[in-house]
């Protein structure tokens, strides 16, 4: 009778390492294919243009942060927040400022032609979200649709580290503010973001 309980006991502690080793195993991967990135960079105002000049909107007023799961070398998914704060280089009452979530596919070019990843590389992403944007003259929340398309050149100072340049356009469904902060009757907008930015691998 003790040694079936012990021969229980025994298969059963067994089983409860297995576990713990493959979740361990499970967690790591998962870590493994992660890293986090911010950036910092420009808007460039590009449409619609009612009544304004959209240069007036360009400044140095974007911010982004993400997190990427590496799929392999070549493919990746990314999600990201952005805010984009577009005011008038002269006017503080006319503006509009957009925050946004997107899921993007990422693909690593240059991995991709050469089979083996390289300390530069080029990565083109492209996807959709959700925005909402607050004007500086009128009240209420503008909600839209997000679809961007960007290209990343990076390099990679390390397996953990990376700095990169990110330019992306930017088109906005359902919009209601215009740049300047006022209705618009053309429902659309697209701007330009240019960043700079840092991205960390949890790899070691």
């Amino acid at each position: 009778m003790m040694k079936n309980k012990l021969r229980s006991l025994l298969l059963v502690s067994g089983f409860v390492l297995l576990a713990q080793n493959i979740q361990a195993q499970a967690n790591r991967a998962l870590w493994d294919n992660l890293s986090i990135e911010v950036q910092y960079g420009m808007n460039a105002a590009l449409s619609p243009k009612e009544g304004i000049t959209t240069s007036d909107y360009n400044g140095f007023k974007f911010f982004q942060a993400g997190i990427n799961y590496h799929i392999d070398d070549v493919w990746g998914v990314r999600g990201t927040f952005a805010s984009s704060n577009f005011q008038h280089k002269d006017l503080d009452d006319s503006g509009v400022k957009y925050g946004k979530l997107t899921l993007e596919a990422t693909y690593n070019i240059l991995t991709a032609v050469n089979g083996i990843m390289q300390p530069f590389d080029v990565t083109a992403h492209a996807g959709f979200g959700l925005g909402s944007g607050k004007s500086e003259s009128l009240k209420g929340t503008d909600m839209v649709g997000v679809a961007q398309i960007g290209i990343m050149p990076k390099y990679n100072i390390s397996n953990q580290f990376a700095v990169f340049l990110d330019g992306t356009f930017v088109n906005h469904f359902s919009q209601d503010f215009g740049f300047n902060g006022s209705g618009i009757k053309q429902g659309s907008a697209s701007y330009f973001n240019a960043g700079l930015g840092v991205q960390y691998r949890f790899k070691k």
